[in-house]
């Protein structure tokens, strides 16, 4: 069976690389492509896919706006997102609209035509990265800090050291290294550095 795929990409380059590599496959025929939310939504009413494979962030309707016509113009179309980003909130916010699949645009291509075509065969698909993201972001839901180790925490991001840290706290040089061995043994890191990036892949700071 070859699956009808409408691809969705407000990036030419990228796009173009999708079609190649979703036709080259010979499982897959591209019927439309689409370079803004409201086309999208106007070609898959029109082609009615199998599935549309759809960028999060596209001009006049974001991916989910997207998934949501497509429900009510083509219902039998499975929907999968393609994103960028690395948010664990966008992440989430995807997984929960109960779209067919996930998958980030660092996935490997032949991850992504298999994702594809285990959706046509009805599947959920969410791919390893994103679920690493979100696996990331729900063990630092269950990590507490104190309200104290988060400000230490914020302070060594910005790259202060312990004495500055202490006397912006108004707190003693010793406590300031208690809650930086504290908050590296909570994270199961053993140097600044990697406390810093621990932090920022559970989402616990900003990059």
């Amino acid at each position: 069976m070859v699956v009808r795929v409408l691809i969705a990409e407000d990036h030419a380059f990228t796009l173009e690389g999708l079609q190649h590599a979703l036709q080259a496959s010979g499982f897959i025929d591209v019927c439309a492509t689409a370079s803004d939310g409201i086309s999208a939504i106007a070609r898959a009413r029109i082609h009615q896919p199998d599935v549309a494979l759809l960028d999060f962030a596209m001009p006049d309707a974001n991916g989910l706006e997207v998934v949501a016509e497509i429900a009510r113009w083509s219902p039998a179309t499975r929907c999968v997102i393609l994103t960028g980003t690395s948010s664990p909130d966008v992440l989430a916010r995807i997984v929960e609209a109960g779209v067919a699949g996930l998958f980030t645009k660092g996935c490997p291509a032949n991850e992504v035509l298999d994702g594809v075509l285990r959706v046509a065969r009805g599947e959920r698909v969410v791919s390893l990265v994103a679920q690493q993201v979100l696996s990331q972001a729900e063990a630092a839901m269950n990590l507490t800090l104190t309200a104290r180790e988060r400000q230490v925490l914020e302070s060594i991001a910005c790259g202060l050291s312990n004495k500055a840290i202490a006397g912006m706290l108004k707190i003693s040089h010793k406590t300031v290294d208690s809650h930086r061995m504290s908050l590296m043994r909570k994270l199961g890191v053993k140097s600044a550095p990697a406390l810093v990036l621990a932090a920022i892949r559970r989402g616990l700071i900003d990059p």
